[in-house]
């Protein structure tokens, strides 16, 4: 038996990862530290976070390019990959099912991507 892609199983192990994804989402790019304070993470394990999600091609990180020098730090955005929307999809699919089955599976509740 083949076992399954590393990425898909990075995703599905990580709900961090859903929240991101499902974030991103809502527009084409956002700030960098604004994701991460969205998200509520601790700024080490958001870096591990996107460190992993650009390692599987999930997310991209994209410095603005204004055409004129900056003073001190570049502003960074985060994006969705086509990768990443595909997987968005698969999540979305997933959680319809687990809303579908959520008595017999024994969940409270079944809104997996929701973002607060």
């Amino acid at each position: 038996m083949a076992l399954p892609d590393k990425h898909l199983v990075y995703v599905l192990g990580h709900p961090e990862a859903w929240k991101l994804l499902a974030l991103l989402e809502r527009g084409p790019s956002d700030r960098y530290e604004h994701v991460r304070k969205s998200l509520d993470m601790h700024p080490q394990a958001y870096q591990r976070l996107l460190y992993w999600m650009r390692g599987y091609g999930l997310v991209r990180v994209r410095a603005d390019r204004p055409g004129r020098p900056y003073r001190g730090a570049v502003p960074v955005h985060l994006e969705v990959s086509p990768k990443g929307r595909a997987m968005l999809g698969l999540l979305r699919g997933l959680e319809r099912e687990a809303q579908a089955h959520r008595e017999a599976l024994g969940l409270r509740h079944a809104e997996l991507l929701t973002v607060a």
